[in-house]
């Protein structure tokens, strides 16, 4: 795929944002080894093999943004599947090595870690646990795709040249 991508770009890929992810809820003493392997194969090792296929490119051009989409449920304790969570948690870790190891090649790591937003697993809360969010959010209100993808987009480009290794937190203040 990134060799296709390149030669028809006629150039290295230069930004790559990891957002693949799926959700499953299942409690852990439910839950079948399948289903950790799933989640982890999803969010983590497609993570791993994408970025990997991307780094080459961007090591030889000495340039590149790397953006790992996590998740609150990644950063701070909440009522989540365990295997989202870890998950979630170990692109966190990724993002920090990773931006360690190829930050002297000019690429930055980054993640974000979003709460709840109007769409996605937001569609899919059951209203208790919707208003338990807004009950400990500051700004008292969900966050929107746009908001999002702004940040996306700022942290992808150039005027993000000095941050690596960080994760922001885009929560409303929960």
């Amino acid at each position: 795929m990134v060799r296709t991508i390149e030669a028809e770009a006629g150039a290295p890929i230069d930004i790559l944002v990891n957002n693949a992810g799926i959700g499953q809820v299942v409690p852990l003493a439910l839950m079948e080894e399948e289903d950790w392997d799933r989640m982890m194969d999803t969010h983590v090792k497609g993570a791993f093999i994408v970025t990997q296929a991307v780094l080459r490119g961007m090591v030889k051009a000495k340039h590149g943004r790397i953006l790992n989409v996590g998740s609150l449920a990644g950063i701070k304790m909440m009522q989540a599947p365990v295997h989202y969570c870890t998950a979630k948690a170990a692109l966190r870790g990724f993002t920090e090595a990773l931006a360690k190891e190829i930050g002297r090649y000019g690429i930055t790591v980054n993640c974000i870690a979003p709460g709840i937003l109007e769409e996605g697993v937001g569609d899919h809360l059951p209203p208790e646990k919707r208003a338990d969010y807004l009950r400990h959010c500051a700004l008292r209100r969900v966050g929107t795709v746009d908001e999002i993808g702004e940040l996306v987009a700022m942290l992808v480009s150039d005027r993000n040249s000095y941050m690596n290794g960080a994760t922001v937190v885009v929560d409303g203040g929960v």
